[in-house]
């Protein structure tokens, strides 16, 4: 690496350690893409970690804290499992602390609504990895997530102003836990749709389908008891047109700093740009 390089690489580092340290708050809203009549998901389940946490993998039986999320919108076995450093699946990446989580939403995310939250982070580098899951409603089993930690870094907000967003749950990615058989009698999130019989009365009141994460190919097309004369069309999230952008868009964005910071930062440009010109003169000499 030549030395214009180098000082150029130390003033990136340099402003993103800056921006760590300063911008310790993050605000994080979903907004559902679903036209009126859509699907809705339950309150988003969000994790900020070091890359050590992964929710899934496809094609291998769901643990029992994504079957509770995917089941009945309760995230708080995996929220235990966050807090304790643990993983859901296999990973080889130790967990170093300083993870921060929490729950956007205090209702199911309706066709159309928007819900933010706002988190202080801390430890640096150790939690630049941001995590989601939710379920889909109305289902028995339907949920979304990142199956790879690493798919959402941090690194990004430095990179684009300081904000950035991604769909979530596009066309083809929604995910069947294959935990629980697809009825309409027993599924969660009916009563938010005129025409569904009621929602089931308790968690867990599926019968067991013993299978394995899998993406789903036909929406609600194998679902028994689907009630006479209803209309699917809207669930249909695999549909490019009714779904365009995926379920939800997440937007991360830096909490607004001090002014100081950014005097801080722009003298650290200054200095970056002075050393760039100076070598490059040395250069030309």
């Amino acid at each position: 690496m030549n030395k214009i390089k180098f000082f150029s690489a130390i003033g990136l580092f340099g402003l993103f350690a800056i921006a760590n340290v300063e911008a310790a708050q993050v605000k994080v809203t979903i907004t559902n893409n679903a036209s009126a009549g859509g699907v809705a998901l339950t309150p988003v389940w969000v994790g900020f970690h070091n890359g050590s946490f992964d929710s899934y993998d496809s094609g291998v039986a769901a643990s029992s804290q994504l079957e509770s999320l995917a089941e009945d919108g309760n995230s708080s076995a995996l929220s235990a499992t966050f807090s304790a450093d643990g993983t859901l699946v296999a990973t080889a990446k130790a967990a170093l602390g300083n993870r921060v989580q929490g729950s956007i939403g205090s209702a199911p995310i309706t066709a159309g609504s928007s819900v933010s939250a706002i988190f202080d982070l801390s430890g640096g580098m150790s939690n630049q990895y941001f995590s989601y899951a939710s379920m889909v409603l109305p289902s028995n089993d339907y949920f979304i997530a990142n199956e790879n930690p690493l798919a959402h870094n941090l690194a990004d907000l430095f990179s684009n102003g300081g904000s950035f967003s991604f769909n979530i749950g596009v066309n083809g990615s929604i995910n069947d836990a294959g935990t629980e058989i697809n009825d309409f009698t027993t599924s969660a999130g009916n009563g938010l749709f005129a025409g569904l019989p009621p929602m089931q009365g308790g968690p867990n009141m599926g019968a067991d389908e013993n299978g394995v994460v899998h993406n789903v190919s036909n929406p609600y097309a194998d679902f028994l008891n689907i009630p006479a004369n209803f209309d699917l069309a809207a669930f249909d999230f695999n549909s490019s047109t009714l779904y365009p952008n995926g379920l939800a868009t997440v937007t991360i964005s830096a909490v607004p700093l001090p002014a100081t910071f950014w005097f801080m930062t722009s003298g650290l440009v200054g200095l970056v740009s002075f050393s760039r010109k100076k070598y490059q003169l040395k250069a030309e000499v």
